[in-house]
């Protein structure tokens, strides 16, 4: 039986894309073995059209994995099996990828509320439904816990966003009551938000703290300070997309089928690292904890930080974030473990990493905490 061809067409300098990419090389590497075909790239092409369809006539493909929607009603008309990797200018009939909003807003609000944050805010654009989305799921979650809710949009299409006067942003962002938190609606505008904190001269993350969604890990090490994000299971979603295409192949109808990626944890990165306490006592025992997160942390090596006994330390610890010092030490280095699992680190060299003495027990130290094995849980969240 001869392979099916299968037409790719992704943006690749997009993170959410390269993972995408990734996923379904994997797949394919391991299960379906397609002949993969990429549209040349965008300015090699006499044709400005994206997917354009003297490319898709002479290549005959038996699917195609699209990003954009350009000339989708021609291809539905050549009864050719089209998955869409974006909910931004749908066309009928063919199944696509969308986000999950609500986990966005729900490990967004859960990770501020632990640092202690009351004031929240949301970045992002106005008249993109992904966008706004993702501001009223936040807003909601926001106001149903209490807090108090801060937003603003740039106005117009992605395409006007560079050529934006953005003093009205840095004014915003000045009269914004502080510590605040805001999410962006993905990392792109992060990096904007970074870059006009910057420009109006305001501390990120220790006024504003700053996270972004997506986890495109290329632009969040640039910006500076690095961004947090939101990391979602990309992968996991280009397995779905493969297995729904493989089907629609074989015949299968499958019309307006939405494939959800969903929101996993935070990679906190710079731009976050920091707490919201009134005790001053706990703040730095906080930051002592986060800066030497890589040695072996004996509680009374903290509270010998700041001066106080263990006792009166874990006392306003459980007051001021709700956990022991040890819980905290505890804490933050799972996050970091998960953090250099999904970097493809060994668990033994994790366990170096993080300061472990007893390498052996390091994998039973995460499945008490975690519920599962290392592996295991890299093998469920990785895709």
């Amino acid at each position: 039986m001869p392979r099916k061809k299968v037409l790719v067409h992704l943006d690749s300098s997009r993170g959410y894309s390269r993972d995408l990419l990734r996923g379904i090389y994997a797949y394919n590497n391991s299960v379906s073995h397609w002949d993969i075909i990429f549209e040349p790239a965008y300015f090699l092409k006499n044709n400005k059209k994206r997917n354009d369809l003297g490319i898709i006539k002479q290549v005959k493909p038996d699917g195609c994995i699209l990003e954009f929607a350009e000339n989708v009603p021609d291809l539905i008309a050549m009864n050719i099996p089209i998955i869409q990797t974006t909910s931004v200018n749908l066309v009928k009939n063919i199944p696509y990828v969308k986000g999950n909003y609500a986990s966005d807003a729900r490990v967004a609000a859960d990770y501020f509320q632990g640092k202690g944050f009351k004031i929240l805010a949301f970045f992002g654009i106005q008249g993109l439904d992904w966008s706004e989305e993702r501001k009223s799921n936040f807003q909601k979650m926001v106001s149903d816990s209490g807090g108090e809710f801060h937003e603003y949009s740039l106005k117009g299409d992605e395409a006007d966003v560079l050529s934006h006067n953005f003093d009205e942003l840095e004014n915003w962002l000045k009269h914004l009551p502080k510590p605040v938190g805001i999410l962006c609606c993905n990392d792109d505008f992060g990096q904007i938000l970074i870059n006009s904190c910057s420009a109006a001269g305001i501390k990120v993350p220790h006024e504003i703290a700053v996270l972004g969604i997506d986890n495109d890990e290329l632009l969040c090490n640039i910006t500076y300070p690095n961004l947090s994000s939101i990391r979602r299971n990309h992968i996991k979603t280009a397995n779905a997309i493969c297995s729904k295409l493989n089907s629609m192949m074989e015949g299968q109808k499958h019309t307006d089928e939405i494939i959800f990626t969903e929101a996993m944890e935070v990679i906190e990165r710079t731009s976050t690292d920091t707490i919201v306490n009134s005790d001053p006592d706990v703040s730095k025992a906080i930051s002592f904890i986060s800066n030497n997160i890589h040695r072996t942390l004996k509680t009374s090596t903290v509270a010998e930080h700041v001066n106080l006994s263990v006792k009166v330390l874990n006392r306003k610890f459980k007051v001021g974030s709700g956990n022991t010092i040890s819980e905290e030490i505890q804490m933050r280095k799972l996050s970091r473990f998960k953090q250099l699992l999904l970097a493809n680190l060994s668990v033994k060299e994790i366990a170096f990493e993080l300061g472990f003495t007893d390498i052996s027990h390091v994998s039973r130290w995460f499945s008490n905490l975690e519920g599962v094995a290392p592996m295991e849980w890299k093998k469920k969240y990785a895709g």
